[in-house]
């Protein structure tokens, strides 16, 4: 039997064609029917431009947009003769906008999708709290907002560094919001501090807790979530950061990476439209994000997990927890190290004297986000964008599946759509 599935609760809209055998998901499908089309829209364009138009391709991630584009067009400057200098402070702020980015995402993730689906699949008549995940959000904004001007949609990195100049106040106001929020996250989230919490090197750990995240925890063990959703237990993190590294793990053991070596196909869906291509590394497909992330930089309970249940949905969910209390921790580190004597921007030559190739990489919420340029006089010839979603999330043929592919095979529809969300899908993303 073949059902259609539009999977709503994301950011945009997909499909899922189901074949079911004996009750139970044989193979899928995925669709990304909306094309929007930036990478045509940039061709002609000042480059300077695309630092207006990429972060708007989304409104979940659209600082991991930027700084891809500053990274792509400051790789051309260095390919043309003229490499960029930044002052430490332009690469501190620019990092921490990007992990508060990237801690807002998770926790809309955590209230807004994840914990609603574990109530709706366990019948649960725990009170559902939404509006927890965007209050957090919104404190995450707020002090991006300080150092990038607003967000969404901020231009504020620029090839050279930042155009924000903070003074002492600013830093004190954006250290004022992190207390807030890791105050917010240890007393409704955690129910622990978020020392205690980071120390935990055992799953079982969480019986001491009795919070949101122990209710979700202890869901995903009762819905057996630890026994499904297998991908392939490799991994991939390709970008540069303060927190994590760049790796390629085939089950634990890593290798060297480098973005050259990613690749895109055609997605495979011959029932339904879709404008989203494949992404893989080497023509091998491998699952991307927080989960990918915590097995690169070898954090411990999450390997301890990995070692128990491998790839599962389990793995994943909790993986990604545990990502938004280290981030936390390390943006109140990032904060103590600016100074604001240093320049906030260091000028080059003229973009019209640029006439190269240059390339981008960021790890955004949800994995490697890759941007492309071409540029010649100024002017972009070719743009290309390839995102964590295309990683994790294409839409393959049944010898090869892509990762969710993968790990919804061979459990009930339901599972399958929450073991879907797991790999906290985008579509906006994915279709330029």
């Amino acid at each position: 039997m073949i059902t259609k599935q539009l999977i709503e609760q994301i950011e945009g809209e997909a499909s899922i064609l189901f074949d079911m055998k004996n009750g139970v998901v044989d193979f899928a499908t995925i669709s990304f029917p909306h094309f929007r089309g930036i990478e045509s829209i940039l061709k002609g364009k000042n480059a300077l431009d695309a630092l207006v138009i990429t972060p708007r391709v989304c409104g979940i991630c659209g600082h991991a947009h930027l700084m891809a584009t500053v990274r792509a067009l400051e790789d051309a400057y260095k390919n043309a003769g003229y490499p960029i200098e930044l002052s430490k402070k332009s690469k501190i702020i620019r990092e921490f906008t990007l992990t508060m980015e990237i801690v807002q995402n998770h926790f809309k993730w955590i209230y807004l999708t994840i914990i609603p689906e574990v109530a709706k699949l366990s019948n649960s008549t725990r009170e559902q709290t939404p509006l927890k995940g965007a209050y957090a959000a919104s404190i995450a904004s707020k002090a991006i907002a300080v150092f990038a001007g607003q967000w969404p949609h901020s231009s504020y990195m620029i090839p050279g560094g930042i155009t924000t100049d903070p003074t002492n106040l600013d830093v004190l106001k954006v250290e004022s919001f992190m207390d807030e929020l890791i105050g917010f996250f240890e007393k409704e989230s955690l129910g622990v501090s978020l020392e205690k919490f980071l120390s935990f090197e055992s799953c079982k750990d969480f019986k001491i807790l009795n919070s949101d995240i122990s209710f979700l925890e202890n869901s995903l063990i009762d819905m057996k979530m630890n026994q499904k959703g297998f991908a392939y237990d490799r991994f991939l993190v390709i970008a540069k950061h303060t927190f994590t590294k760049p790796s390629k793990l085939k089950h634990t053991r890593p290798f060297s990476i480098n973005a050259k070596y990613v690749n895109t196909i055609d997605s495979y869906s011959p029932n339904q439209i879709s404008y989203a291509k494949n992404a893989q590394y080497k023509n091998i497909f491998y699952e991307t994000g927080p989960l990918a992330r915590a097995m690169a930089t070898n954090f411990p309970i999450v390997k301890n997990m990995h070692r128990r249940f491998k790839d599962s949905a389990y793995s994943r969910a909790i993986a990604r927890v545990f990502e938004l209390a280290t981030l936390l921790q390390h943006a109140k580190e990032l904060l103590v190290q600016i100074d604001i004597s240093q320049k906030s921007f260091i000028k080059s030559v003229d973009i019209s004297k640029i006439t190269a190739k240059g390339i981008g990489v960021v790890e955004a919420p949800r994995g490697p986000l890759l941007h492309s340029v071409n540029i010649k006089e100024g002017i972009i010839q070719d743009y290309k964008i390839i995102t964590p979603t295309q990683f994790n999330i294409g839409s393959s043929s049944k010898s090869d599946p892509t990762p969710a592919q993968k790990a919804m095979k061979g459990v009930t529809k339901a599972e399958a759509l929450f073991i879907f969300r797991t790999f906290d899908v985008c579509s906006v993303c994915t279709t330029h």
